[in-house]
């Protein structure tokens, strides 16, 4: 398998270093998973316009005014009604508040929730897609990177995300750890 699988993945520079940190065993686990967060919350900031959650937050409130039978997200209800710009995230968001509604969730619940399920939506996507690039550029050698790449986004924790989101503030990225190696040679030159 040749080095550096993450160079042709067609997926944003957030993705590719999540993938380059899955090919180096070092960078397993802790800061893998610190990538794979800064990714998904990189898309979040990409797909979701800035009045969407608002406006979504606004129709929940509303809609916990209104009598059984009676829905804020009505059918024909579109994302860019709600300032947003039609991004398949925000479909997707759309979507699952729709149907929550339908099934009885009232309030901010409505949006906390669909958010939440349209992110493993997103993971899962980002999994499939990193999974077949792997797959096509490495083949079966790819997969311990494949592992280290499903466990980071599986472990990836976004909740402080979604509560950013949901009280108005942009999400923020956690920082990478580097790990210090009190062996290293600093007299080599690279």
């Amino acid at each position: 398998m040749r080095d550096g699988i993450y160079k042709s993945l067609k997926l944003g520079s957030r993705w590719k270093s999540l993938l380059r940190s899955c090919e180096r065993e070092k960078e397993r686990g802790e800061t893998s998973v610190c990538k794979a967060q800064r990714a998904i919350i990189a898309d979040l900031c990409i797909e979701i316009s800035p009045a969407f959650i608002p406006k979504m937050l606004g129709r929940a409130r509303q809609g916990e005014t209104l009598l059984n039978g009676f829905t804020s997200f009505e059918v024909g209800l579109t994302s860019r009604d709600l300032g947003g710009s039609n991004s398949p995230f925000e479909n997707d968001v759309l979507a699952s508040a729709k149907r929550l509604e339908a099934n009885g969730t009232r309030g901010r619940n409505i949006v906390d929730l669909a958010l939440r399920e349209s992110l493993l939506r997103l993971k899962e996507r980002r999994i499939l897609q990193i999974e077949q690039h792997c797959i096509a550029e490495g083949g079966i050698e790819a997969s311990p990177i494949i592992r280290a790449a499903r466990q980071a986004l599986v472990v990836a924790d976004v909740s402080a995300a979604v509560n950013d989101l949901l009280d108005g503030r942009k999400p923020k990225s956690p920082r990478t750890k580097r790990p210090i190696d009190i062996e290293e040679d600093l007299t080599k030159v690279h």
